[in-house]
């Protein structure tokens, strides 16, 4: 199974494109800058196929954390929320 990796805070991340590569049967890393804030990826949980969906603690600014999330990825997507 391919996995994607999408970086860009899971407060801001659409659940249409998270359900897109779970649709796909893509493996889906989110990342979030605290997993103890449930309430921002909790809606994403829910989606069809959930269970291949993981979330990730990381800090885009400590580039060994950015690299071990993205070193298994085969897609990498950036959300940048400060355009949406």
């Amino acid at each position: 199974m391919k996995i994607v990796g999408i970086i860009g805070g899971s407060g801001y991340i659409d659940d249409n494109v998270v359900s897109l590569f779970l649709n796909q049967n893509f493996d889906v890393k989110i990342s979030t800058l605290d997993i103890k804030k449930k309430e921002n990826y909790h809606h994403l949980m829910e989606l069809e196929h959930a269970e291949n969906l993981h979330v990730c603690e990381l800090d885009t600014s400590i580039k060994s954390e950015l690299k071990n999330f993205t070193k298994d990825c085969d897609v990498v997507i950036f959300i940048d929320p400060t355009n949406i």
